[in-house]
């Protein structure tokens, strides 16, 4: 993705968020997301995944996604088409159009966030550090081609947002956060509440 630029590109809207450093497993199945994922192993190029929700008029797009390139792909069992993808940017969706085959496109433009300082911000969070630490020695997460640093506050706190159990809505708060710093932030309430219903 050109870094730089606004680039007119895919959308596939779906129930769930991927985030920047994250694996996620898709089944295709539509003839035009089919399509699209045929074309982007073609030209080699990616696509942003954004979430969708429904609401009483109809289809409703967030305004920010991830883009995604296709790391690997499979016939499943079921005869469908499997792909993994990695999210590797935060970007802006503006303009989106539908096609007549149903495909959106849409103008992205990669959005950066303010660099933090690493140290202060993961000493501030060990609790958060340790459960990641512990997740990523769980087998199912050994298994994905994760590159978690655990010394960079925006891959703990993206990876960790991908790795617990949390909706699709709270997913997407964290993935708009201003900063690492700020995700580190609403993931610390998060996982107190998961760990005090667990308890």
């Amino acid at each position: 993705m050109n870094s730089s630029k606004a680039n007119k590109l895919p959308v596939f809207p779906l129930g769930l968020v991927v985030l920047p450093g994250t694996i996620q497993t898709l089944q295709i199945f539509e003839p035009r997301y089919l399509s699209m994922v045929k074309n982007c192993m073609k030209t080699d190029t990616g696509f942003v995944i954004t979430l969708s929700t429904n609401n009483q008029s109809g289809e409703s797009l967030m305004s920010q996604g991830t883009f995604v390139e296709i790391i690997d792909f499979n016939q499943l069992p079921n005869g469908l088409l499997g792909i993994t993808v990695k999210g590797c940017q935060k970007v802006s969706i503006k303009s989106v159009e539908q096609l007549e085959s149903g495909l959106h496109y849409a103008c992205i433009s990669p959005i950066t966030e303010p660099k933090v300082d690493d140290q202060a911000v993961l000493a501030q969070f060990p609790e958060l550090i340790n459960v990641l630490s512990q997740l990523k020695e769980h087998p199912q997460v050994k298994s994905l081609p994760l590159e978690i640093d655990l010394l960079s506050a925006e891959s703990v706190s993206y990876q960790l947002a991908g790795l617990i159990p949390i909706t699709p809505i709270q997913k997407q708060s964290l993935l708009e956060a201003f900063d690492a710093s700020q995700r580190m932030n609403m993931l610390a309430k998060i996982v107190n509440k998961i760990s005090e219903n667990s308890s």
